[in-house]
C-alpha cells in the first residue's frame, strides 16, 4: 500500500473557500469606504507575484487576497511557524515561513526550498504574495526591499521555462488611518513588470545585477502608487499639511471630493511642492514646516482630529451629526451591549500591543471570532423568547452592532472634536497661514 502523497499548499480545499469567502465578507466591513483600481491591468497569460507596500500588519495581506475571487499563497516570517499546531494553522491558511536576516545569517539557507515551492505555486497558476519590505510601519514611505522576491521571480521564470511570462504586480496600499478601525482603505494596482521579458532583453547581465535592477524598478513602481513622503526628519509636518491642505487642493485641481484616489493625488501634488520649495527656499521652508510641526503637537493636546481641521465646515456637521446621534441613541445602547464582549476582548489584546500597527488587525480577528459566536448567541435568545417575525426582525436590525457601534463612536468623538477645533481661534488662524503658503 502506497503512502498518503503530502497535500500541496495551492490546492484546492472546500474549507479554505468557504473561510475565505467569510473573511472576505468582515475585512470589508472593516472599512468605512474602500476604492479598488487597476484590476484591469492584471494579466490573464502568465504567473503573478503580487508586490504591496506594508503598513498595516495583517490588513495589508487581506487587502490584496480580496482584491479578486482567486485563491492566493503567502509568506510571513518565519519565527511564528516553530508551534506545530501554529505550522499547521498557516499551511491551512496557505502561509510559508520565510526567514529575514534579522532571524540569524544561519536561517537564510532555508529558505532555498521556500523558493523552490514558491516558484511551484506559480506554476500551477497560483497567484502568489509577499510584501517585499519584510517588516511593516505605519508610514506613508517604503523600507527597502528585499531580494527574495526577485529571487522567486527569477527561479519561477526558470522553472516554467518559456511556457508563459512571470509577473511582479506592484499595488499600492492607502489606509486614512493606520490605527482606526473602518478607516478607509484606497488599494491601486501598478502596470505589471514582466520577468520574462526583462531576462530575455539581459542575457548576459549575471542574477545579483538582474535582481538589483528589478528590486530598483519596483521600489519606483510603489512610490506611484502611494503617498510617498520621502523626508523622515519631516514627515510629521508634511503629512499635516498635506492634510489640512487636502480639501482646498482637490478644489484647486478640479477634482471631485469624497473619491479617496483624487485625496491621494491632492496629497501626492502637495509633497511634490513642499518639495520644490524646499529646494528653492531652503531655510523658509524649513522653519514653516518646523511650525507646522508645533502646531500638530499643540493639535493633538488639544484633542483635535485632522478631520475636524481639514472639515471645511465644522458647524453643520455638529448639527446634522448631533440629530443623527440624538436619533439613533437607542440602537446604539443596545449594538454597545451586544458588542461588548467583542470590544472588551480587542481592548484587552490590544493594550498588550507596543506596536500599534497590529490594533486593527486584533480587532477584525476578534470581531470575526467573536461577534460571531455573540450573533449567534443572540438569535438563538430571541428566537425562543419571541414570535418569528419579531426575532427575525431583531436579528436582522442587530446583525451590523459592530458597524452601529463604530460609525456612532466615530460621530461622537469628531463632534466633541469639531466643537474644540471651533475653539480654537489661534490653530485656525495658523492653520489657514499654512494652507494659504502652500496653495
Amino acid at each position: 500500500m502506497g503512502t498518503k502523497r503530502k497535500k500541496r499548499i495551492y490546492e484546492r480545499n472546500i474549507y479554505y473557500t468557504v473561510l475565505k469567502y467569510y473573511v472576505g465578507l468582515f475585512f470589508r466591513l472593516s472599512y468605512g469606504k474602500r476604492e479598488y483600481y487597476g484590476i484591469e491591468n492584471l494579466p490573464s497569460d502568465g504567473a503573478l507575484i503580487f508586490a504591496s507596500n506594508h503598513t498595516n500588519a495583517l490588513m495589508d495581506a487581506l487587502a490584496v487576497l480580496d482584491l479578486d475571487t482567486r485563491p492566493k499563497v503567502f509568506v510571513a516570517r518565519a519565527d511564528i511557524f516553530k508551534k506545530p499546531l501554529l505550522a499547521k494553522i498557516f499551511f491551512f491558511l496557505r502561509i510559508m515561513p520565510i526567514n529575514r536576516i534579522r532571524d540569524g545569517r544561519n536561517t537564510l539557507k532555508n529558505n532555498d526550498e521556500i523558493i523552490k515551492q514558491s516558484a511551484e505555486v506559480l506554476c500551477h497558476n497560483v497567484p502568489f504574495v509577499i510584501l517585499p519590505e519584510g517588516a511593516h510601519r505605519p508610514m506613508h514611505s517604503l523600507l527597502p526591499l528585499g531580494k527574495g522576491i526577485f529571487r522567486i521571480a527569477l527561479l519561477a521564470n526558470e522553472e516554467i521555462a518559456g511556457e508563459k511570462p512571470v509577473y511582479i504586480v506592484p499595488i499600492g496600499i492607502e489606509y486614512g488611518n493606520f490605527f482606526r478601525y473602518r478607516s478607509s482603505l484606497l488599494l491601486q494596482i501598478g502596470h505589471p513588470i514582466n520577468v520574462t521579458d526583462f531576462v530575455k532583453a539581459h542575457p548576459n547581465k549575471e542574477e545579483p545585477v538582474m535582481m538589483n535592477d528589478l528590486k530598483e524598478r519596483l521600489q519606483e513602481d510603489l512610490k506611484d502608487l502611494i503617498l510617498y513622503i520621502p523626508d523622515d526628519v519631516h514627515y510629521d509636518a508634511t503629512l499635516e499639511l498635506c492634510n489640512m491642505s487636502c480639501y482646498d487642493r482637490i478644489d484647486q485641481l478640479s477634482l471631485k471630493h469624497r473619491v479617496l484616489k483624487n485625496r491621494l493625488t491632492a496629497n501626492r501634488y502637495t509633497v511634490s511642492l513642499i518639495q520644490n520649495r524646499r529646494e528653492a527656499e531652503a531655510d523658509k521652508t524649513i522653519k514653516i514646516l518646523e511650525e507646522i510641526a508645533a502646531f500638530a503637537e499643540s493639535r493633538k493636546r488639544k484633542k483635535i482630529s485632522m478631520a475636524s481641521v481639514a472639515n471645511p465646515n465644522p458647524v453643520m456637521t455638529i448639527i446634522y451629526r448631533s440629530l443623527l446621534m440624538l436619533l439613533l441613541f437607542p440602537c446604539f445602547i443596545v449594538s454597545s451591549i451586544l458588542y461588548a464582549p467583542t470590544l472588551l476582548a480587542s481592548y484587552l489584546l490590544c493594550s498588550r500591543m507596543e506596536d500599534r500597527a497590529f490594533h486593527n488587525s486584533v480587532r477584525f480577528v476578534t470581531t470575526l471570532l467573536l461577534w460571531t459566536i455573540t450573533f449567534v448567541a443572540f438569535a438563538i435568545t430571541v428566537f425562543g423568547l419571541f414570535e418569528w417575525e419579531l426575532a427575525l426582525a431583531l436579528s436582522l436590525v442587530f446583525l451590523p452592532s459592530p458597524l452601529t457601534f463604530y460609525q456612532y463612536y466615530k460621530w461622537f468623538r469628531t463632534t466633541r472634536s469639531d466643537i474644540r477645533w471651533i475653539l480654537a481661534k489661534d490653530l485656525r488662524t495658523a492653520k489657514k497661514r499654512f494652507v494659504e503658503w502652500i496653495l
